[in-house]
């Protein structure tokens, strides 16, 4: 049964964020969801595929908040207002933060998995969709990794025993992030009022991360023995 399923992801969920993951047996995260070590096996054959699975649903959800945005509002796929929701939606989520980070401390080898295939939504084809429709630079050399980087650093600074940023929340920090994009990475001649071309984009945007979001669901689920 799915609700079985998520119950004991969310388990896991739980004790990896408190123990990490090479202290985590199957054993603990069953005693923590209340069922039998049997039960878990039934649904993923080891351990890691348990936190793959436990994985690709924090993207799920990273993704599903980001495509409801999106179809609200066609207008948050510019890039310095998408990457900025990508910093606030992944800092709510922490398991979401330690993928990003390659957290080894709390992921242990699962940082050298495959794991890093749900570093989707700075990606490249994220990055590919926005430069074909003009809404970041096609002419500067390096600009993928130029944003990856400035994006990366937000992320681990919050991890830098720093005082400069003390008093700074979630929301300024998203603003300088927004405010740092669009001068540093979007054409200045851009017209983010060109309805047409940004509606395009976000259109495609959001098929083509549903489609993922929808083959992490059969995935996570495919073996559900309910």
């Amino acid at each position: 049964m799915r609700g079985r399923a998520d119950r004991i992801l969310d388990a896991a969920g739980a004790l990896l964020l408190r123990h990490g993951y090479s202290k985590l047996t199957i054993g603990d995260i069953a005693e923590k969801a209340g069922v039998g070590k049997g039960t878990v096996y039934l649904h993923w054959r080891a351990k890691q595929d348990l936190f793959e699975a436990l994985f690709m649903r924090e993207s799920i959800i990273v993704i599903d908040e980001l495509l409801d945005g999106l179809r609200a509002d066609p207008g948050l796929i510019t890039p310095h207002r998408f990457y900025a929701r990508v910093f606030a939606v992944t800092t709510e989520r922490p398991l979401v933060t330690a993928v990003v980070l390659q957290d080894t401390e709390l992921l242990g080898k699962l940082a050298d998995s495959s794991l890093r295939s749900h570093k989707l939504l700075a990606g490249e084809r994220g990055f590919e969709l926005m430069v074909r429709y003009g809404l970041l630079r096609g002419d500067l050399p390096g600009i993928q990794f130029a944003l990856q980087a400035t994006l990366s650093g937000y992320f681990l600074y919050d991890s830098l025993d720093s005082a400069t940023g003390a008093g700074l929340d979630l929301a300024t920090r998203s603003r300088l992030l927004a405010h740092t994009i669009r001068t540093a990475f979007e054409p200045p001649e851009a017209d983010h009022a060109e309805a047409g071309r940004v509606e395009a984009a976000a259109a495609e945007f959001v098929a083509l991360y549903g489609e993922l979001a929808d083959t992490y669901r059969k995935s996570i689920y495919s073996s559900d023995p309910g």
